[in-house]
């Protein structure tokens, strides 16, 4: 990630960045994975240091919180609220700063709002709401609170949600739902030509079987974008899971890379973690084709180049949507990115 600082002060910066360290070793602003998790009998938000370590809530309420994403500087945390009332389930955006404080609400509407996503200019999210009737992805502006529609879906042709902004700002990689299942579409921010992500022939349906694909997700550089896919046996009556994959592509959708993990765990979601070397994703072990609930989900970190997983949760509770950030420390001037360890490292 480029970096913006005060060459002149990195010296300084670097001689006090020990004792800053020593002083704040479990600050929540350096936990570098953030999640939502039942541990604790509700829904809530937590942060955990990069080894897994070190689990901290940064909400405790009665409401239930979900899908928590970091700021591109790692400064806050934006995330959807389930407001359920007497009067029916509604979900809004909130914003709060990394450690927990500072909580805003951003969007009030009586609809569902969530799946927020950051733009990479930090000053823009998107999210999906069905504020219009069907569920679509709108662009909100943090500070203004301007808002605006970005798809338009036809509702007998079904609905999109989860969007996910491309590292260069053009592009939002999104979920179309219809009768065939869930697939990758992308379209640009200015909402033209919204199109399936990947190429050529795409077979949802294949005699007795729907393969969906979800979870999409941008390489921190943009060159290649990943998605779980899961293939079901189709049984109007019960659908049968017989297998699910994560799949990495290259940013035209081509080159598929299937990753090495068991195509028995049953895969919720996932994310990039270290610089793009490293991915995180929440999943049951063995329990493919298991129809009961399933109580607990877990964290792993699945090493790219050597296909070595390890698992960084272990309840036997849901911990879901992890998202990484680097170890950001407060050095920098303000108004400008904090430089990272190993950068002021090198200047010296």
């Amino acid at each position: 990630m480029l970096t913006y600082r005060d060459r002149t002060a990195s010296g300084c910066a670097a001689a006090c960045l020990v004792l800053v360290f020593m002083l704040l070793p479990a600050a929540h602003a350096f936990a570098a994975i953030v999640f939502y998790s039942t541990r604790d009998g509700n829904c809530d938000i937590y942060v955990m240091n990069d080894d897994g370590s070190t689990v901290t809530p940064l909400t405790n309420t009665p409401l239930r919180e979900y899908l928590p994403r970091w700021s591109p500087d790692g400064s806050r945390i934006v995330f959807e609220r389930d407001l359920r009332s007497a009067q029916g389930q509604q979900f809004d955006i909130f914003l709060m700063d990394a450690d927990g404080s500072n909580e805003r609400r951003l969007t009030h509407h009586p609809k569902l709002d969530g799946s927020p996503t950051w733009a990479p200019d930090g000053r823009h999210i998107a999210f999906t709401s069905n504020r219009g009737g069907n569920f679509e992805i709108y662009i909100l502006e943090v500070a203004s609170g301007e808002l605006r529609q970005l798809t338009k879906t036809a509702r007998a042709a079904g609905f999109s949600s989860a969007p996910n902004w491309s590292p260069d700002g053009h592009h939002i990689a999104y979920q179309h739902v219809g009768a065939n299942g869930r697939h990758i579409y992308i379209v640009d921010i200015e909402g033209n030509r919204p199109r399936p992500f990947l190429k050529g022939p795409q077979p949802h349906l294949v005699g007795e079987h729907l393969i969906s694909r979800y979870t999409q997700c941008w390489s921190p550089d943009g060159q290649h974008l990943m998605y779980a896919e899961i293939e079901y046996q189709f049984d109007p009556a019960k659908p049968l899971r017989v297998s699910n994959k994560l799949i990495v592509v290259d940013k035209h959708g081509r080159h598929p890379n299937v990753l090495k993990i068991p195509e028995t765990w049953l895969v919720s979601d996932a994310c990039w973690a270290a610089g793009g070397t490293q991915i995180l994703f929440v999943a049951a072990e063995d329990r493919l084709l298991d129809q009961l609930p399933i109580q607990n989900f877990d964290i792993y970190r699945y090493h790219r180049a050597s296909g070595k997983i390890v698992q960084l949760t272990d309840t036997p509770y849901r911990e879901f949507s992890p998202d990484w950030v680097p170890l950001y420390l407060p050095v920098s001037a303000a108004g400008q990115f904090p430089a990272q360890w190993g950068e002021l490292k090198r200047e010296e």
